[in-house]
């Protein structure tokens, strides 16, 4: 209970009572269940087990048809480039093949313009970021190169807009690239954080959300225009430190069905140390060997998504969490009042965040649905390891490790027939 208001965790009859010297009452109430539970069915899948898939992103293309492009992990520099426009019927039209080990991140602009892969592994050690011309979107050509300003040191994550582009540095900082003529960047500005390592970035109305590790969320004036900051001269506004100390992702949203600016914000823990269930062991990225006995099992996880009121930026207040202790969160996103959760071993999962939020959202009745990507010809097979997740047009996708990208579809509520 906080300030006169409670939440239950199990619908049923509760009493609360209230005392004071002399005098003391007490009443009852019904907690009804939510309801929030849907059917879930598989739409379609674009199968990739021949290398792990890492961030994906979805957009119309020019030419009307909707695409998607996946990166890779140890790959050597691909990313997929596939046809969604019936996602019952996903297939690939294209590679992209750039000089890096891992292509992390893609991002595309909002516009379809142009799209970003994040090198990491550079056989040069000149990682940056690669700029695509999506003026054929099925089939990128490259339209540029970006290596300058620190991000030679590797690019992680990235965000974009029609005009310019965010890349992180090393996890350093990150720079601000004008790609107004994505032939030829350049570079604007850029933000580090004292003392900070930045993980990933997201920016909405003129501000920077960064996700800081320890440090928490920074938030950085790029032209919202109240807070002294510019494209050209980043300013800071506020941190916010979170109590796990290990912020990885950050999304903020305008909460629908209360009018509050939210910032969720989510761990990332590659581990389980110290917990009963700690993990079958370090080499979850690898292949079964019948030689040695290892390999061929899910990553263990940790971490939870946590909801920040950041209706006024000086003054935060922390509300509620999302944790489902047995496994660990990655990347977000929220649209209607519903958080979609990656949630590595732990599948996608979707969630009722609409109203007022308090405690454990887990407990609550608030899961809406839950998929986790069995594939027997997965990389490693029957491994679920959702990375991301991102719905459109009906539709959501979402990026498996072991299994390439899905589409799946929640059910509309079922009526009895009267």
């Amino acid at each position: 209970m906080l300030d006169g208001r409670m939440v239950a965790d199990v619908p049923g009859v509760y009493t609360a009572i209230a005392s004071t010297s002399g005098a003391s009452a007490e009443f009852s109430f019904r907690v009804i269940p939510r309801n929030a539970v849907r059917k879930l069915e598989v739409v379609g899948q674009g199968t990739e087990d021949r290398i792990f898939t890492t961030d994906f992103w979805i957009w119309q293309g020019v030419d009307g048809r909707d695409y998607a492009m996946t990166g890779s992990k140890f790959g050597d520099g691909v990313s997929m480039v596939w046809d969604v426009t019936d996602p019952g019927n996903i297939f690939k039209t294209d590679s992209v093949f750039v000089d890096a080990r891992t292509t992390n991140d893609i991002k595309v602009s909002p516009d379809g313009r142009y799209g970003a892969l994040s090198r990491e592994g550079a056989s040069n050690r000149r990682n940056g970021v690669v700029i695509l011309d999506l003026a054929n979107p099925g089939h990128p050509v490259v339209a540029s190169t970006f290596e300058g300003n620190g991000v030679t040191g590797g690019v992680h994550n990235m965000f974009a807009t029609d005009d310019y582009l965010f890349a992180l540095a090393g996890g350093d900082k990150y720079v601000i690239i004008d790609v107004r003529d994505i032939y030829q960047p350049e570079f604007v500005s850029e933000y580090n954080h004292p003392n900070s390592r930045v993980h990933d970035i997201w920016v909405h109305d003129g501000l920077v959300y960064s996700a800081e590790w320890e440090t928490g969320v920074v938030v950085v004036d790029v032209g919202n225009g109240k807070y002294g900051g510019s494209i050209e001269n980043p300013a800071f506004v506020t941190s916010f430190p979170l109590t796990t100390g290990s912020t990885h992702a950050v999304f903020p949203y305008y909460q629908e069905s209360t009018g509050r600016f939210l910032l969720i914000a989510g761990d990332e823990r590659v581990q389980r140390q110290g917990l009963a269930w700690e993990g079958t062991g370090s080499d979850h990225r690898q292949q079964f060997d019948p030689v040695t006995g290892k390999g061929g099992y899910p990553r263990a996880t940790s971490g939870y998504i946590q909801i920040v009121d950041f209706t006024d930026p000086m003054n935060p207040e922390q509300l509620a969490r999302y944790e489902v202790s047995e496994y660990g969160t990655h990347n977000i996103w929220v649209e209607d009042d519903v958080l979609y959760q990656a949630y590595y071993e732990g599948g996608v999962r979707m969630v009722d965040i609409s109203g007022d939020l308090m405690g454990n959202l887990y407990t609550q009745g608030r899961e809406i649905a839950v998929f986790k990507a069995h594939d027997p010809i997965g990389y490693i097979p029957n491994s679920p390891g959702a990375w991301s997740v991102m719905p459109w047009k009906g539709n959501i996708f979402f990026s498996d490790i072991n299994s390439g990208m899905w589409a799946v579809k929640v059910q509309p509520v079922e009526r009895p027939i009267s």
